[in-house]
């Protein structure tokens, strides 16, 4: 696909059900959201979209889980969801940027 058709395909209000983007022609698994300024999402009408979710709720939670299991306080707690919500953020940025994500 040229980056047009991604543009036509990404601004089409038909691909968006209720909020969430789904769009069978655009092989994008990660896409920015209708808002650009606002961050990515998924396009949950590609079949990787599940393990794309399943690993950012990973990366999320188990740093978090860590802590709390080790009694950490409220403090550590939230240090491990910031530099969690940053792994995420670096790596949607590489993927985002890689050229094999848009062929």
């Amino acid at each position: 696909m040229t980056p047009e058709e991604f543009e036509a395909c990404w601004k089409d209000p038909g691909n968006r059900r209720c909020g969430v983007y789904y769009c069978k022609a655009d092989p994008r698994v990660i896409v920015p959201k209708h808002l650009k300024w606002m961050g990515w999402t998924i396009n949950f009408a590609r079949p990787s979209a599940i393990p794309v979710m399943l690993l950012t709720l990973a990366i999320v939670v188990v740093p978090v889980l860590f802590v709390r299991a080790w009694d950490g306080g409220i403090e550590a707690v939230l240090a491990a969801i910031v530099i969690s919500t940053a792994a995420i953020c670096l790596l949607c940025s590489y993927l985002s940027s890689s050229k094999r994500w848009h062929r």
